[in-house]
């Protein structure tokens, strides 16, 4: 995100949006690094001071990471006013609207056509009857049902609003339906709204320390105009062409972590974010990659609350039996999730909120990581003192301007300095490529149609149904809770190992445990096994004498994070009457290790 001003007084470019009436159509294109959220949350304070109230005023945004970004920058009464994601709004609109039907199990974008029609057809009144003004952040992603929903919510409110975006980091518009054609956010409200919108463009970096290179600021400005031509597209290619080129993350590796502040590897997609997290893992860096939007899990501490008997706690007890970094941010969450009197949480309500998805802890400031890994995509929001950006062997975008945009978004995430660095060398006759059965990277042979060699490890492919060492394999699981917290950390090794007991299911795929440091930690899950099954045979049912991996290994601990299941477990493994317990985060991109040393296709 944005950093803000070293002042904090506005620039009148700020001012001109800040202080705009209740009742105005402001339309505010925020190049990268302008401070567009210091002037979000400033806009914030000022319709408070107006006399709105928190809950009229509607804050939605593209991203989790822009959602926790402004959450984090608020304060006082300026941290009572929600702020969504627009798929987390959608689905409280229709769980407050439609209240009879289970919407967790819809799609996201079919809950978003639902909230689309809702607002269209004036059944949505009960719930947005008291929104007086509506901020919308990163525009420039909304494409297909999303664009819909916000015309459709602008349309119905009738209201004020305030527009924020960067037509130049458009850059998640491959996600339309190639049936369907559609203009733009910008393009609509300028039609829509041409009698009374007031638009305004930001232009001081406030992100870059020294200048951005002037070719580079062309290339935004040329980003943004109406009509793109071909020279543009260009000129953004040389520009990342021209960076200095510090070789391969190998060569790098060994500076990464200490060149003061924070660095970032960007790469094209996720397949090359899990080969470079894994050879910075055997130069022995310490690193997070960058999960998608809405995948971060509950910190481990979590778990801890709900090990209480009472059902409320207060803040006292929270400090003294949790290990949050930051407490004093986090307790201010959990008492904006669940207030119980005059310093207390409510345990049942704060277990609803969170294991529903209703309520996400904002990431703790003093754990964000030195080093960091990432797809381009998934850097969207972000920013590092350190950029280091991936050539592609391969150009996988079909769409130019796509690709432009992608590449300029890149190249505008750091502060002080941008580096290119040398594809990832071949390794052999294997490649890295998305598997067309179950969309996940998988380890592949040239030539040899059936060699499969590895498989990534997603969130989620760790069973959370019961706590570990009660299926699967025996162990007791008080004691595991506490090694979990104790003894398993982020970054460490771990192995999958076919289990000699059969699974408890129908499904024809053997059982897999994780084992940490020779101690099992946990068991596969149902999703991980048919991702499995599908990277080995193709959709296929797996044959009665197939072979299956005996061990796999290169996966690595994400995190150690808080999972839900029932109560009646928890309190049966005396776990406390919440059902809330630890579990490993897994990644990596795995190899396969087979009974008799073998690999695959031999």
């Amino acid at each position: 995100m944005s950093t803000p001003p070293v002042t904090t007084e506005p620039t009148d470019e700020q001012l001109s949006v800040i202080r705009r009436p209740v009742d105005s159509h402001t339309l505010l294109i925020a190049p990268a690094g302008t401070g567009k959220t210091f002037t979000v949350v400033r806009r914030i304070e000022h319709l408070l001071a107006e006399g709105l109230a928190p809950d009229e005023i509607l804050t939605l945004s593209f991203s989790r990471a822009a959602v926790a970004e402004l959450a984090k920058r608020t304060t006082g009464q300026t941290h009572l006013v929600d702020v969504r994601t627009f798929d987390a709004w959608a689905l409280d609109l229709l769980r407050n609207t439609y209240s009879d039907e289970e919407w967790g199990h819809w799609s996201f974008d079919e809950r978003i056509a639902e909230a689309t029609a809702a607002l269209a057809q004036g059944d949505t009144e009960y719930y947005t009857h008291r929104i007086r003004h509506v901020l919308l952040d990163e525009v420039q992603d909304l494409v297909g049902a999303r664009q819909d929903m916000v015309r459709a919510l602008l349309t119905a409110l009738n209201c004020g609003f305030t527009v924020v975006g960067d037509p130049a980091q458009a850059v998640y518009r491959f996600q339309q339906r190639p049936d369907r054609t559609e203009g733009d956010v910008f393009t609509w409200l300028r039609d829509a709204y041409a009698d009374d919108l007031e638009e305004t463009a930001l232009s001081r970096d406030f992100r870059a320390r020294k200048p951005r290179e002037p070719g580079l600021v062309t290339c935004g400005v040329e980003l943004r105009a109406t009509t793109i031509g071909e020279e543009t597209l260009r000129s953004v290619r040389h520009r990342f062409l021209d960076l200095l080129c510090v070789g391969t993350v190998g060569d790098i590796a060994g500076g990464l972590a200490y060149q003061g502040g924070t660095s970032a590897v960007l790469c094209r997609d996720n397949g090359q974010v899990l080969q470079i997290s894994a050879a910075l893992h055997d130069a022995g860096v310490t690193h997070r990659v960058q999960g998608r939007a809405g995948e971060a899990g509950l910190p481990g501490w979590v778990a801890d609350l709900f090990r209480h008997d009472g059902r409320t706690i207060d803040e006292d007890t929270f400090r003294a039996g949790t290990g949050a970094v930051d407490s004093a941010l986090a307790w201010a969450s959990l008492r904006g999730a669940a207030r119980a009197g005059s310093n207390r949480v409510d345990l049942d309500r704060l277990r609803d909120a969170l294991a529903s998805g209703r309520h996400r802890l904002p990431p703790d400031p003093a754990a964000e990581p030195v080093v960091s890994v990432s797809s381009m995509h998934r850097a969207k929001g972000l920013e590092y003192d350190h950029v280091f950006i991936l050539e592609s062997p391969r150009r996988d975008h079909h769409d130019a301007l796509d690709e432009a945009r992608l590449l300029y978004m890149a190249m505008t995430r750091s502060r002080e300095d941008v580096f290119r660095l040398e594809p990832i060398a071949s390794n052999g006759p294997l490649h890295v490529k998305r598997c067309k059965a179950n969309g996940r990277w998988g380890r592949y042979h040239f030539r040899r149609h059936r060699g499969r060699y590895g498989l990534a490890i997603e969130p989620g492919d760790v069973s959370t149904d019961l706590p570990a060492g009660t299926a699967g394999f025996t162990d007791d699981p008080g004691e595991l809770q506490l090694y979990l917290a104790r003894q398993v950390r982020p970054g460490d090794s771990v192995t999958l190992e076919r289990a000699d007991s059969e699974p408890a299911d129908d499904l024809p795929v053997p059982m897999y445990v994780v084992r940490h440091d020779g101690r099992l930690i946990g068991v596969v899950s149902t999703a991980f096994r048919e991702a499995l099954s599908a990277y080995l045979f193709d959709r296929a049912a797996p044959r009665t004498d197939a072979r299956w991996p005996h061990t796999i290994t290169d996966c690595r601990v994400e995190d150690v994070e808080t999972v839900f299941g029932s109560a009646a477990a928890g309190r049966r493994f005396g776990l406390g009457a919440h059902g809330a317990w630890r579990a490993p985060r897994l990644t990596g991109l795995t190899w396969f290790q087979w009974e008799d040393g073998d690999t695959a296709d031999e």
